[in-house]
């Protein structure tokens, strides 16, 4: 059945596309919610019972808002896998479906009866693709995790902390919707594959290897340059100055010197542009290297005016600023609002609940989300009935053993500068593509980032754009627009960051250069969106943080804010424009036709952050761990013990009298079971729990006197998920790691590859080209 959006007989790329979603918690349903926004027919599938993230706070009219929105946009059943004639719904779904989601444990949809080899046979174009907490292989294969464990063992909340301080968890569940995009654009991927080669088949992804993709550019900082991966507080280890400061008003402002025309800017604002001849500032390395004495020059400037001056004078020299943002000032806000960055969906069960609005806007097809929530299994009848509504696809198989990356063949024109078009680039490299990366004649800017590699280079720079081949073109003259249509009049795909209107000035926008090359995939990547008071404006990942909340998810309230140390919205806004991408391209192999992709790094971090946006609607009560508290909770460090803090959570298969057993070994017991309500809500006085905040001094009397092995050991004898957090470059060399194939050497060098596994190869590594060749 098509879903046909608001404009007559448009429908969304994915038009036409089922997909089973056997999932639980986020990380599998909000994939398929993000390809049912695309225009994919999503039916999930879960016990009668629910799955349990049902009972996660907070509760909307006694519903968690976190399922809700992990769900939406699906028909949604209830079937018991234990009973023959509803288990063959579930089989018959199977075998009809074009993708499969599932991120259980590793085996588990085996043991069911609903693994790849089982429904393949009679299903050979099979879309499959498992999502595991730590990898399909390896030591820690049989391990379950949920979002905190991930943060905490993957190196992400080793790069989150006060200086000099102790690592930080963010208080959001992060690493879920993170991780949901890229098992979106890796069964994307799968789709691609099957309908260019007639492959069909079972990928493989994790948790944790999502986690430290994500991190790509940080973790190429110790792999690369061989830094060591300290605390910041909000500044960065690539740019200085770029970080928050207070003002006379009190109140912080961020403030992003990524360039050096930048960095001039500002010292122009604080009238004081000796700075710029002072030894110690005359590049980014030397200013990163001396960036605790700038930040004293320029934190003290900054004190002396209020907020109005600065945005004033940094505004006029295109300096990128912005603020740390709650929910009330980020739904009202000029640029959110004119971009419909935040929607209402509806329901008669759960009421009204915001969620952020799709991040695409294709120029031939639409993504939309269903304004109407669906009760959990409300359709189980229905799909009884009549499953998907119709026949399985017609799918060719190539009897080929030798599978073919799925963009391979595919020429990628890219034409972007920093973090996140590059970003873009690389992923599509790492399908398969190629990749010819357009630099201007002084080369990309985050060539002068730090930390600098023996090439001269930035990590960040040779992170982002290894495995891409290279021309120097000056755009904005005649003759390089002349070259660089030469390139574009046969290429699939182009990236572009130049902003609202600008390529239409170089006469390359879409609807000049689709003329001459119709099948065209054009990203158009921008900032604030195409609309609104900041569309012109330009930004940073600390700026960008700041304005969807994220800068009040670390550090205490009242304090200076705390960036997120890994550049997420670098890598998370680059995979969501992945998808935007992916899907055209699927539209194309079905119509010959292809289209312009715009999306921006606001846009992209608000969809993120959709499960945040319904928790703050309306809920029943106001209740931690997580959501409604994240911005007045204390720092979520883990639990303290001797030596490293370690994260430990309850299954949904933890018994009472097993928990019981636990903290009696922990020495626990007689502490925490003496209070009622602790004694009667037990399973969540720890980990996610609406208690564990308020028990933590508890557990903690205990810990303490521990070590973290020693700890581990006690609760691992238990239905309880426990890791300690890790430092990110020493996780480069752990056995899981390695297990998973996803650090690569080539002559020398070390980089992370996609988080992925699949029949495919991953392409040779190359190493980032030299600006001189």
């Amino acid at each position: 059945m098509s879903k046909n959006s608001k404009k007559e007989n448009i429908v969304g790329p994915l038009d036409g596309v089922k997909v089973l979603n056997i999932g639980t918690s986020i990380v599998g349903p909000w994939a398929a919610s993000i390809l049912s926004h695309l225009g994919a027919d999503a039916i999930k599938v879960e016990r009668p019972t629910g799955e349990f993230i049902r009972r996660l706070h907070p509760m909307q009219n006694g519903i968690s808002t976190c399922y809700t929105i992990s769900n939406n946009d699906q028909l949604s059943s209830e079937l018991d896998l234990k009973k023959p004639d509803q288990f063959k719904v579930a089989e018959k779904l199977g075998h009809s479906t074009d993708i499969l989601i599932e991120n259980f444990r590793t085996g588990v949809s085996d043991r069911i009866g609903l693994g790849y080899q089982a429904l393949s046979k009679k299903n050979p174009g099979l879309v499959y693709t498992s999502s595991s907490s730590w990898g399909d292989v390896g030591p820690m294969r049989d391990q379950a995790a949920l979002d905190p464990h991930v943060q905490a063992f993957s190196g992400f909340g080793g790069l989150n902390g006060k200086l000099n301080g102790t690592p930080e968890m963010l208080r959001f569940v992060h690493m879920d919707p993170a991780g949901a995009v890229v098992v979106a654009n890796l069964s994307l991927l799968g789709l691609l594959g099957r309908e260019r080669f007639g492959q069909a088949c079972h990928l493989h992804t994790s948790h944790f290897a999502m986690g430290i993709a994500m991190q790509t550019n940080r973790a190429g900082e110790a792999l690369l340059a061989g830094m060591p991966i300290e605390l910041l507080g909000s500044a960065s280890s690539a740019s200085a100055p770029n970080q928050c400061f207070q003002m006379l008003d009190s109140e912080y402002i961020a403030i992003a010197c990524d360039t050096q025309s930048q960095w001039e800017g500002l010292c122009r604002v604080l009238g004081n542009s000796d700075l710029t001849k002072d030894p110690r500032f005359l590049s980014n390395v030397d200013r990163v290297q001396n960036r605790q004495v700038l930040a004293e020059i320029v934190g003290e400037a900054i004190k002396q005016k209020p907020k109005r001056w600065w945005v004033v004078q940094l505004e006029r020299e295109g300096v990128p600023h912005g603020f740390s943002m709650d929910f009330e000032q980020i739904q009202h806000h000029q640029q959110v609002v004119e971009n419909g960055f935040i929607s209402t969906l509806h329901s008669k069960h759960a009421g009204d609940m915001f969620t952020g609005s799709i991040p695409w806007d294709f120029s031939e097809t639409m993504g939309v989300i269903n304004p109407w929530l669906v009760e959990p299994g409300s359709d189980t009848q229905h799909i009884i009935d009549t499953g998907f509504g119709n026949q399985q696809t017609d799918f060719k198989q190539n009897q080929d053993e030798e599978f073919i990356a799925p963009l391979a063949g595919l020429k990628v024109i890219d034409a972007t500068q920093g973090y996140t078009g590059p970003y873009v680039g690389l992923m599509l490299a790492e399908a398969g593509a190629e990749v010819i990366k357009i630099e201007p004649k002084g080369g990309d800017w985050a060539r002068d980032l730090a930390p600098r590699t023996p090439t001269g280079s930035s990590a960040l720079f040779e992170s982002f754009n290894r495995n891409k081949d290279s021309k120097t073109i000056d755009w904005t003259s005649k003759d390089g627009q002349a070259q660089l249509k030469d390139l574009v009049k046969d290429a699939d795909v182009f990236l572009e960051d130049w902003g609202p209107g600008v390529a239409e000035g170089y006469g390359f926008g879409y609807g000049t250069i689709s003329k001459e090359n119709p099948k065209l995939v054009y990203l158009a990547l921008s900032a604030y969106g195409e609309k609104g008071p900041f569309r012109d404006r330009p930004t940073s990942e600390l700026v960008i943080q700041g304005m969807t909340g994220y800068l009040r998810l670390l550090g205490n309230l009242g304090e200076p804010p705390v960036r997120v140390g890994a550049d997420i919205v670098a890598t998370c806004s680059g995979a969501i424009a992945l998808t935007g991408i992916l899907s055209a391209l699927y539209y194309r192999e079905k119509t010959g036709l292809g289209q312009r992709v715009a999306t921006s790094l606001l846009g992209a971090m608000m969809f993120l952050r959709s499960h945040e946006w319904a928790a703050m609607t309306n809920p029943d009560e106001w209740l931690g761990d997580s959501y409604c508290t994240n911005e007045t909770d204390a720092p979520h460090d883990g639990y303290q013990t001797k030596d490293r803090p370690v994260y430990m959570s309850p299954s949904p298969l933890l018994k009472r009298e097993d928990f019981i057993s636990m903290i009696r070994d922990l020495g626990v017991h007689d502490d925490l079971i003496q209070t009622p309500e602790y004694a009667d809500n037990w399973w969540d006085t720890f980990g996610m729990g609406y208690l564990a905040r308020e028990t933590k001094p508890i557990w903690e009397k205990y810990t303490t006197q521990l070590t973290a092995q020693e700890v581990l050991g006690i609760v691992e004898k238990y239905e309880v998920w426990a890791v300690e957090f890790a430092d990110l470059g020493a996780l480069m060399d752990h056995p899981q790691v390695a297990a998973i194939n996803l650090v690569h050497d080539v002559d020398g060098k070390r980089y992370v590859r996609a988080p992925w596994r699949t029949p495919w190869e991953l392409p040779p590594l190359r190493q980032a080209p030299d600006l001189k060749d």
